[in-house]
């Protein structure tokens, strides 16, 4: 019987990191999954780390033969899975022991048709190896595609995906300059939430860290927004040029601050 989730761990050089992630995934309640990780060309002792776990049947490691992006990695997840669902879980990240068990009952009661869905987060800083400071992170529900669009909070997480949706609608954009290595978690959801509803559910349903080997220099954050901007108009315009964005900064990001209705002339 095929189990209805996939985790995906997506990593590189994360190997530090990586047995947490995975213990996580091996020690939920709801035993009702595989795990796929799929290493984009670590250049450190990932498959070492993972070594260990692999002689479990559900547990799958796949490794890429040079480094392609985020993108590339998680279609490279799309074109293996065979569960409806796939829960992207990041190398540096983990799931409290009840998330997938509660993401089956959300499931079990939800529309046939929901593409997304995705809870609460707690955020962990990291230094000298230990974890401490944590806050959560409470999103919220989206009543349309234009409230998702100017979202400028951190990313929704976990990202448990319905994966005949994502083949829908193509899966992961890789067809911008950076072929899909930034901003790839705002973009596919962009491309499901045009066409599905999503579902936000109000606990805590994932661990992610902060730490020095995330940051984000100068050449990086213009790069991202440059992506922003285009990737904002871009939908705007897809959507109808119903609204025009105002647009503003937040901790050195572009944000859309506001959305103007467009008024239409009268013949």
């Amino acid at each position: 019987m095929i189990p209805t989730f996939t985790v995906v761990i997506p990593t590189y050089n994360r190997a530090k990191f990586i047995r947490k992630a995975i213990s996580s995934v091996r020690k939920q309640t709801c035993k009702d999954w595989k795990l796929l990780i799929i290493d984009d060309a670590s250049s450190d002792n990932t498959r070492q780390k993972v070594e260990k776990y692999l002689h479990y049947p559900n547990i799958m490691y796949y490794r890429l033969d040079k480094n392609s992006g985020i993108s590339k990695v998680m279609n490279t997840a799309l074109s293996i899975v065979d569960t409806p669902y796939m829960v992207q879980l990041d190398s540096d990240d983990w799931l409290p022991k009840r998330t997938l068990a509660i993401l089956k009952k959300y499931i079990r009661k939800s529309k046939k048709k929901t593409a997304l869905f995705y809870g609460n987060v707690k955020v962990w800083k990291i230094r000298r190896g230990k974890y401490h400071k944590p806050f959560l992170i409470k999103h919220k529900h989206f009543r349309n595609k234009y409230q998702f669009l100017k979202y400028n909070r951190w990313m929704v997480a976990p990202r448990c995906y319905r994966v005949s949706a994502l083949r829908e609608v193509g899966g992961w954009d890789t067809s911008d300059k950076y072929e899909g290595r930034i901003m790839e978690d705002r973009r596919i959801i962009l491309r499901l939430i045009e066409k599905y509803p999503v579902r936000y559910i109000n606990r805590k349903l994932y661990n992610r860290t902060k730490h020095k080997g995330q940051l984000t220099d100068a050449k990086m954050r213009k790069k991202r927004n440059q992506l922003r901007r285009q990737t904002f108009s871009y939908y705007l315009k897809r959507w109808g040029n119903k609204y025009k964005a105002v647009y503003g900064y937040r901790d050195g990001y572009l944000v859309i601050k506001r959305l103007k209705k467009v008024r239409r002339r009268r013949r």
